[in-house]
This record gives C-alpha cells, sequence and structure tokens, in this order.
C-alpha cells in the first residue's frame, strides 16, 4: 500500500520538475510555483517552484491558506475559489484588502507584483500557479495573463492523468 502512494507521489513530482523546468526555459518569469489543494481540499499548500532562494524554499514548504474561511481575501485562495487569474501589479495597492497573513506572506518573499491563475480540470478547482518578475522587474500585462490561462489547464490534465493513471495500476494490482 504504501508503496504505491509513494510511487504516486513521484511520479507528480517529477511531472511537476519537468512543468516548472519548461516554465523557467520557456516563459518570461523570474519565478514560478504551484500550490495545490490538501486531500480534504481545506488548504493550498506548495507543490513545486523554481527561482527561490532556499530560505524562501523553506519558508515556502511551510505555509499554507485556508480555503475554508468564507472571508478570506488573498488572491490566491479567490483565484482557487472563482477559477479567475488575478493581476497584482503592484502589492502597495491592494495592502488594504488582503489579510496580515498574505501581506505578510508577499513581503517575505519580495514580491511586488505578481499573477496567480487557477489550475483547474473540469469545473474543479486543484490549485494555483503563480509567477512574478523579482529580478526584471518586467511589467506584467493581459498577454501573461493569457499565456497562464492556457498552461494552466493543461498543469491540470496532467495532474489529473497521474492521479488517473495511479488508480489504474492500484486496481489491477
Amino acid at each position: 500500500e504504501i508503496g504505491q502512494a509513494t510511487s504516486m507521489i513521484l511520479d507528480i513530482i517529477k511531472l511537476f520538475a519537468f512543468i516548472m523546468d519548461a516554465l523557467e526555459k520557456r516563459l518570461d518569469f523570474d519565478r514560478g510555483m504551484i500550490m495545490l489543494a490538501n486531500q480534504d481540499r481545506t488548504r493550498l499548500i506548495y507543490t513545486s517552484g523554481y527561482g527561490y532562494t532556499p530560505g524562501q524554499m523553506d519558508y515556502l514548504r511551510d505555509i499554507e491558506f485556508d480555503l475554508t474561511n468564507p472571508d478570506s481575501r488573498g488572491a490566491f485562495v479567490l483565484a482557487f475559489r472563482k477559477q479567475i487569474p488575478f493581476l497584482i501589479n503592484d502589492l502597495s495597492e491592494i495592502e488594504q484588502e488582503i489579510s496580515p497573513k498574505s501581506l505578510a506572506f508577499a513581503k517575505r518573499m519580495g514580491t511586488q507584483s505578481f499573477i496567480c491563475a487557477p489550475i483547474a480540470f473540469k469545473g474543479e478547482s486543484l490549485g494555483v500557479l503563480v509567477v512574478d518578475n523579482i529580478h526584471s522587474k518586467r511589467t506584467l500585462g493581459q498577454s501573461d495573463i493569457n499565456l497562464l490561462m492556457g498552461i494552466a489547464p493543461q498543469i491540470a490534465i496532467s495532474i489529473r492523468n497521474a492521479m488517473s493513471y495511479r488508480s489504474i495500476t492500484e486496481s489491477e494490482e
């Protein structure tokens, strides 16, 4: 039992490493990450990313965003819940609207502007894809949103396929 679960997780980790590698090489974003809902869909948790310092990676691995709070105003949770992308070009413009936790997170990560796109499959939210430019300071725009909204469903299909493939092989064993 444990072996199968572990190999499923390894398949998905390999999949994410591949996706992040492709994003890093092909897209003009300094950093990117995927956060996915946990199994009971109560929290968003860091799953994979690129462009972060080791200290930021440690921080990311510990952070969770609550999906159960109806008053949550963070872009990650709203993108997940409403399945719409968010482009924030200046964090200071939304400081009043987001939770202290989201603000602390953004400041800790050094984020000024970012895009958060929902990862959804057949109407079901799986997580979010987040990118930002911390070094290049290239302004993010509608074309970036369009690009991510084209990529996010492909990520969702990959995740769904990896999970389905696993459950088929498990039922055959």
